[in-house]
C-alpha cells in the first residue's frame, strides 16, 4: 500500500474512479492515526472505560486522519495483482480543504450508483 501526499492521493483517486466507471467495488476507510512511537507505554485516555465525569477535564489532543482507498480489479478472480491500494495522512489544519476536494472527486466519479428500488406494496383486502 502506498502512502501519498494529499494532492497526489486525490489525483490518483480521481483517475482510478473515472477509469473504474462503476465496474468494481471501491472501499473507503477513514480513521484516526495515532503515533506509533512508544505505543507499548502509551495508554489511550479517551476510551469509555477511562472517562472521568468531571467537566473540568477535556481531551484537547488532535490527531491526523488516515484515509485509505482500496479498489478491486475489474476481473478480481484472474488478476489479484491489479488491486489498487492508496492512502494519505491528513493533518487537522488541512482537513476542511481536503474534505471539500475529496467529496468533489467522489461525487464526480461515482456515476454507477443507483437509488434503491422500492417494492410495490399490495393492498390487502379487509375482511368484514
Amino acid at each position: 500500500m502506498t502512502r501519498l501526499d494529499n494532492s497526489q492521493f486525490l489525483k490518483q483517486l480521481n483517475e482510478a474512479v473515472v477509469k473504474n466507471d462503476g465496474k468494481s467495488s471501491v472501499y473507503l476507510t477513514q480513521k484516526r492515526l495515532s503515533s506509533q512511537e512508544g505505543a507499548s507505554s502509551v495508554t489511550i485516555d479517551d476510551l469509555p472505560t477511562n472517562v472521568i465525569p468531571d467537566d473540568r477535564v477535556q481531551n484537547d489532543t488532535s490527531y491526523p486522519i488516515l484515509v485509505r482507498i482500496s479498489m478491486n480489479s475489474t476481473n478480481n478472480k484472474d488478476k489479484k495483482q491489479e488491486k489498487l491500494k492508496i492512502s494519505t495522512v491528513v493533518e487537522t489544519d488541512q482537513l476542511s480543504q481536503f474534505w471539500q476536494q475529496y467529496i468533489r472527486v467522489l461525487k464526480g466519479g461515482f456515476v454507477g450508483l443507483k437509488k434503491k428500488e422500492k417494492k410495490k406494496t399490495k393492498k390487502s383486502k379487509v375482511a368484514k
